[in-house]
């Protein structure tokens, strides 16, 4: 599965900013404010992360892999 750049950068970008961002601003927030669920949000923040990381992976090991047949 070879994602098209524009998906990919988009991806990435989530993934290693925004996901991690949210989750520890609402984790503070929850500390502060009391509101509940810090564990639960934290746990399918990295799960949600991880998987979304290995969409990553694949396709970049997709496209390397067609990149390199290119090359041959």
């Amino acid at each position: 599965m070879k994602l098209p750049n524009e998906v990919y950068d988009v991806l990435k970008w989530l993934v290693l900013c925004v996901i991690p961002a949210l989750t520890t601003f609402y984790c503070v927030c929850d500390k502060v404010f009391n509101w509940g669920y810090s564990t639960i949000v934290a746990e399918i923040s990295a799960a949600f992360c991880a998987c979304l990381g290995t969409i990553l992976g694949i396709s970049t090991a997709q496209y390397n892999k067609d990149n390199q047949n290119k090359e041959n």
